[in-house]
């Protein structure tokens, strides 16, 4: 894959084992590799001999799922082939971006009605509007894997990092790092990706979540449903007290003694001193949080939701995020 090892810990790497443990085959293909590799790395000019191909592996392997992830260069006209080529074949696009953004929601309204099911991880009514483009729209959690989730931070009695914070360079998450240094000045507080700091990926970022007490999820925006970037979830797999907004809504899905919800930046600061102050207590909620996390949102649970809704074969045992399919 084009970043090589750096991403092992994304959902398409999640979902292929989810649905290799539930007992099926998994082909794996990137249309952006494939594009890349046409001609001297130009994408443009590969972007047909990659539809090409992938329509050719369809014809090869006779899938029963054609499973679309962020693929910005697959065209209708290749989905179309596709369902001439292997009759019967059922299609599902999942998508972990926002759907504040815009070019996203057009993608999404875009291949909504050329596929049997649309999986986003924002919940809410945003996926009305995605729906009325024509398809079938649910919610999806960011999924987590014990098997890539290793790390036991709570376990951990040589933790040397008190909060972490992994994050993109944007302006308020920087400011609101800066005030939270500012308050509590002996919190040894780490960041990556910003202020000067390189970003992590890889093993080199399971090594500072195994060397953190606590972990701060910050995403583009925190007063969207159930909206929250994959660094949740990857902190609570991995064993960390997360800090959460409450206006995300996760309180409806986790305990306070779970997930550590804070309203506004006084009482994430009081949140932080807390618990940096209470080692049993944060460790108790990091454990439950941990099993909680892994119970409720592992990735044969999530690849049996995309497997249910895709397939009108829904389980009989719902699932603990909002279940309510628009379209």
């Amino acid at each position: 894959m084009k970043w090589n090892g750096e991403s092992f810990f994304t959902i398409p790497y999640k979902l292929n084992n989810g649905l290799t443990r539930l007992g099926h085959h998994v082909f794996s293909v990137c249309d952006r590799d494939i594009a890349d590799g046409y001609f001297l790395g130009i994408r443009s000019v590969g972007h047909a001999h990659a539809n090409k191909k992938v329509q050719q592996i369809c014809e090869e392997v006779r899938p029963d799922l054609l499973l679309l992830g962020h693929c910005t260069l697959i065209d209708p006209s290749t989905v179309a082939s596709i369902r001439q080529i292997v009759p019967g074949v059922r299609i599902a696009h999942w998508n972990c971006d926002p759907l504040f953004n815009t070019a996203n929601m057009r993608r999404l309204r875009f291949l909504a009605p050329i596929v049997d099911a649309t999986f986003v991880t924002t919940a809410g009514p945003l996926m009305q509007s995605i729906a009325e483009a024509g398809g079938r729209v649910t919610f999806m959690p960011n999924p987590v894997d014990k098997s890539i989730e290793t790390v036991r931070a709570f376990e951990n009695p040589a933790a040397d990092i008190d909060l972490l914070f992994v994050g993109s360079p944007i302006k308020e998450r920087a400011a609101l790092c800066e005030t939270i240094r500012a308050e509590i000045p002996d919190l040894r507080f780490e960041t990556r990706g910003f202020a000067g700091t390189p970003a992590v990926f890889g093993a080199r970022l399971f090594d500072l979540l195994d060397r953190s007490k606590m972990g701060l999820s910050l995403s583009r925006r925190d007063d969207i449903h159930l909206y929250a970037s994959d660094r949740m979830s990857i902190m609570m797999g991995c064993g960390l007290p997360t800090f959460v907004d409450r206006r995300t809504g996760f309180d409806s899905i986790f305990r306070e003694d779970e997930l550590v919800l804070y309203d506004g930046v006084g009482g994430l600061i009081a949140n932080i001193r807390m618990m940096k102050d209470d080692d049993a207590r944060r460790r108790e909620v990091a454990r439950r949080g941990w099993q909680r996390i892994h119970e409720i949102f592992s990735e044969t649970r999530v690849a049996e939701w995309i497997l249910g809704v895709t397939f009108r074969a829904l389980s009989a045992r719902p699932p603990e995020w909002p279940a309510t399919i628009y379209g």
